[in-house]
């Protein structure tokens, strides 16, 4: 109820505009042959490339596309490759959604209110999909922010984070240290934390918005992030999470099963009774 509708609307225009502009161009862009300028302008263009990929149903994401493609998508590859440009075009044209686009599948000309409602569709789906992912980044960041602070209220000292990966206990934070997105073997955690026994706890921060959502937050990322942890370091490292957002209690059960300390953001005083049972 508190989610702020500033953030939507201060997101819509871009989006309007960019659909206006794609959607305006796709007479130019199913043409033969393709017009790869055109194309290669979108693509570079991040909100106009996010309308191009919202005009599939569903919309296709980034990864998917270039998935699909089995290579990266930039504009010196539209402009340089016409072929590639061909195909990227043709995925968008067999996928696009028939719903918005009725006029695309009976071939005749849109109408003006046609076009009117293709356009506020695709800006609404692009804005609220920018909105989503911007609000779980920036619970993300407040979350680590809230554990950050509170190791500098038990006066630990922050360290400098290596820029290559961490391979032995020896580079990790000593008792009364710590460091932020740090990379242990293969897997990136949030803080890391020298406790006072010698050991290392590593915190993620996870956000989730829906317990669908929970399950790849939790169980998946952390989960499979703590088990590789563990085969490397042993019991040197501890694996914790820290939550903010909805979680399926059973999820919950069954992340704490690898095992994994599990702290809420509302009640991060438990981290900090945790840490300072360390001393004994």
């Amino acid at each position: 109820m508190n989610e702020p509708l500033g953030d939507y609307l201060a997101e819509f225009p871009s989006a309007q505009s960019a659909a206006d502009y794609v959607i305006d161009s796709l007479p130019s862009l199913f043409s033969y042959p393709t017009n790869q300028i055109l194309l290669a302008e979108i693509v570079s263009n991040p909100a106009f490339y996010t309308a191009f990929r919202y005009l599939a149903a569903p919309p296709i994401s980034v990864d998917d596309l270039e998935t699909v493609l089995c290579r990266s998508v930039s504009a010196t590859a539209m402009r340089t490759d016409l072929r590639f440009a061909e195909e990227v075009v043709d995925l968008i044209r067999q996928t696009i959604d028939p719903k918005r686009f009725p006029w695309l599948s009976t071939k005749t000309a849109a109408t003006s209110q046609e076009l009117h409602v293709a356009k506020v569709a695709t800006a609404v789906a692009a804005t609220i999909q920018r909105v989503q992912t911007k609000r779980r980044g920036d619970e993300k960041k407040d979350l680590e922010g809230s554990v950050v602070r509170l190791l500098d209220a038990l006066k630990f000292t922050r360290i400098p984070t290596p820029r290559t990966p961490i391979l032995s206990t020896e580079d990790l934070p000593r008792p009364g240290e710590y460091m932020t997105s740090a990379t242990l073997g293969n897997d990136n955690g949030d803080c890391v934390i020298g406790l006072y026994d010698r050991r290392r706890l590593v915190v993620e921060c996870k956000s989730s918005n829906s317990e669908i959502n929970s399950r790849k937050r939790l169980n998946k990322e952390v989960v499979k992030d703590a088990r590789n942890w563990d085969s490397q370091f042993g019991a040197q490292i501890l694996t914790a999470v820290a939550l903010r957002g909805v979680f399926k209690p059973n999820y919950v059960y069954e992340a704490q099963e690898t095992p994994i300390m599990i702290f809420w953001a509302h009640r991060l005083e438990d981290l900090e009774i945790f840490i300072e049972s360390t001393k004994s």
